[in-house]
């Protein structure tokens, strides 16, 4: 004799809700589904001169970016292309592209992953944690744990405005637990979108607080990409 047994396994209080917030507050980081922006990432060390690095993204969808390095002249020729989670770096000597992790530094607190892949509703598996105001204002924090080993982050926790689901501030950490940096979401502004978005990241080293990296969106262009951007084969001769 056979028995059938049916095992119900039920969901986790506000799931559904934890993928909303976390659904919602991805659009706040991105002007639609295609299109160009310039970013400035200035870094800041102790002692040290600021150093500033200027990138032209494209973007389509959520899982194809290609990133142009514009500034300092010295790096310009190198590009990356990210198709989903799978990541190459160009690089004129090199000759061909070459594969590399979206958690490895870019520049200064700055990870690969930053620029070039932003998808936290993809990448996480989200649980709401509770309530806790960042400057004043309610916040919804959540837990994001890494779906795969091959995403930016172990885990962020994140905190989320409540009224209107912005993205505020986040704690990024890594496979072993330990905390790498913060970062704080603001500088809101209207770029021709739906609704504003967030303009400003700026990134601090959990140990070492005198580093510090400010990435700053500026001028965005909202069209279509054409496909060629997003062509392994072609990164040496985009221009």
């Amino acid at each position: 004799m056979v028995v059938a047994i049916v095992v119900c396994i039920a969901t986790p209080a506000g799931a559904d809700e934890a993928a909303d917030i976390v659904r919602d507050a991805d659009l706040a980081r991105r002007p639609g589904q295609s299109f160009v922006w310039r970013i400035t990432v200035t870094s800041h060390e102790a002692r040290k001169e600021p150093t500033a690095d200027g990138f032209e993204v494209f973007v389509k969808g959520s899982g194809r970016v290609f990133v142009r390095f514009i500034a300092p002249p010295r790096n310009v020729g190198r590009s990356l292309l990210a198709l989903d989670r799978d990541l190459w770096i160009y690089l004129p000597d090199a000759g061909k592209p070459v594969r590399i992790p979206l958690s490895q530094r870019l520049v200064g607190q700055v990870a690969n992953g930053d620029i070039a892949r932003v998808d936290y509703a993809g990448d996480y598996v989200p649980t709401l944690l509770g309530e806790e105001p960042v400057d004043g204002g309610p916040c919804h924090v959540l837990d994001l744990k890494a779906k795969t080993k091959d995403v930016t982050y172990a885990e962020i926790k994140y905190w989320v405005s409540k009224d209107k689901r912005r993205p505020m501030k986040a704690e990024f950490v890594a496979a072993t637990g330990t905390l790498l940096k913060t970062g704080r979401f603001d500088n809101y502004k209207d770029v021709g979108a739906a609704h504003p978005i967030a303009t400003r990241l700026t990134l601090v080293d959990a140990i070492r607080k005198d580093r510090t990296s400010v990435i700053e969106y500026g001028q965005i262009t909202i069209r279509d990409v054409p496909d060629k951007y997003f062509d392994k084969n072609s990164m040496k001769t985009l221009d």
